[in-house]
């Protein structure tokens, strides 16, 4: 991408773009429910025989398509919009730079961005100059590098996105896998507008240039990288962090993106999610645990929530017996929280380390209806606000919630989901 390019770029109308795929998406979703409702099953009811089984099929593999290219509609939507915002933080870098050259009597090419020193002097210390100059230039190089990076994720994952849409044998799984990578790489377009290589006081310079609206997206998508980015204020990173809920989320963030496939956290050869979230606000953020009197032997004790100080190990007989019910379990994990500050998230405020529970709308096989039998933690938001999470059941590491759901619910039967927010109030 060249400075020009950068510099009269429209990315708020890409957005409606990928709005566009999205509604395509949903009718796509459409087309197939109305499929089965209006065509399979009258058929299959009413047109037993054979010649009626082959409509039955041939109506199916219609479905089956038009699932697959509303997972892959729905994924393309993510690096487009994606590409919006990292374009709009980009120019904003872009920006900067150009008014800290112009500020000082230095010249923008207009073409190549590349800033010179005035023709003359005059009472400018050339030193001072020569350090401005390569201040202003090293921030517009780094905001064409950020959105040339942006820009080729995009066209990568587009591609991807169409060609298995255009292969007809492509299977719904196959697409809700690749719809897994896709979304990891929208993040990495966000990611990829953070400062390379400039100064404390450049990064400074480069946060507050940003609009409210730019700096909250990143805190939600980038939040461990900006923790880490010498410039950031203070207050910023305390904002990110959260101390006042009696836990790091930055440090749980990072711990669970870490640990998603970590197969030392599985108990009796099971990966176990509950574990894997109360292991992460423990050993990751920190929080303390809540010991009770007469522990490890009232294991039932619903106001408890420890592991007894095995770190999430494994939990054969007796060790089991050490961890408390909220520990491992779902349903127990959830409600503790609930009785102890817990506030629920609306998804327009939802922070990165808070918790997702998913809740069982049916009776099914494993679970019963009204039973809250998953749970995981919240590792980025997508400027969209799509929220990503990371599990250990099955393992994965920042899942697109919405872009999963359908075919979780397609699993396990509709589901109830709840973001809350915990709090060590003990």
């Amino acid at each position: 991408m060249t400075f020009a390019q950068l510099r009269d770029a429209k990315p708020q109308l890409w957005i409606p773009a990928a709005d566009d795929l999205r509604k395509a998406g949903s009718q796509c979703t459409r087309v197939e429910e109305d499929i089965h409702r209006n065509g399979v099953q009258p058929l299959d009811e009413h047109w037993p025989d054979h010649v009626g089984q082959l409509a039955v099929s041939a109506l199916k593999k219609v479905a089956t398509a038009a699932e697959t290219v509303s997972i892959m509609a729905g994924a393309a939507a993510e690096p487009v919009d994606a590409l919006a915002h990292a374009i709009t933080i980009a120019q904003s870098e872009l920006q900067s730079g150009v008014r800290l050259a112009e500020a000082n009597r230095l010249t923008v090419d207009a073409t190549t961005g590349s800033v010179a020193l005035p023709q003359q002097l005059g009472q400018d210390n050339p030193i001072t100059l020569l350090l401005l100059q390569q201040q202003a230039q090293q921030m517009i190089d780094d905001a064409i590098e950020a959105a040339t990076q942006a820009n080729d994720i995009c066209a990568e994952q587009l591609k991807t996105a169409s060609g298995m849409t255009a292969d007809h044998s492509t299977t719904p799984e196959q697409a809700q896998e690749a719809q897994k990578t896709i979304v990891q790489k929208s993040l990495e377009e966000i990611r990829d507008t953070l400062p390379d290589g400039l100064t404390a006081a450049q990064v400074a310079a480069w946060w507050n240039g940003l609009t409210a609206k730019d700096r909250f997206d990143l805190e939600r998508a980038c939040p461990t990288e900006l923790m880490s980015l010498n410039g950031i204020p203070d207050d910023v990173k305390k904002a990110i962090d959260r101390p006042e809920l009696g836990y790091s989320s930055a440090g749980t963030v990072a711990y669970a993106k870490s640990n998603w496939d970590n197969r030392d956290l599985d108990w009796n050869g099971k990966d176990n999610c509950t574990n894997f979230v109360s292991t992460s606000l423990r050993y990751g953020g920190g929080m303390e645990t809540k010991d009770v009197d007469g522990w490890p032997r009232d294991h039932s004790n619903a106001d408890a929530w420890t592991d007894g100080g095995l770190g999430g190990s494994p939990a054969g007989r007796p060790e089991l017996q050490t961890y408390s019910a909220s520990w491992g379990g779902a349903q127990n994990n959830h409600d503790f929280f609930k009785n102890h500050g817990t506030t629920v998230t609306n998804p327009g405020e939802v922070r990165p380390g808070d918790l997702l529970y998913w809740t069982s709308a049916h009776d099914s096989a494993d679970v019963h209806a009204g039973e809250t039998h998953h749970a995981a933690i919240v590792t980025a938001v997508l400027p969209d606000g799509q929220v990503l999470y990371s599990q250990h059941t099955s393992p994965g590491r920042d899942l697109s919630l919405g872009g999963r759901l359908e075919g979780f619910e397609k699993a396990f039967g509709k589901q109830t989901i709840e973001i809350i927010r915990p709090k060590a109030d003990w």
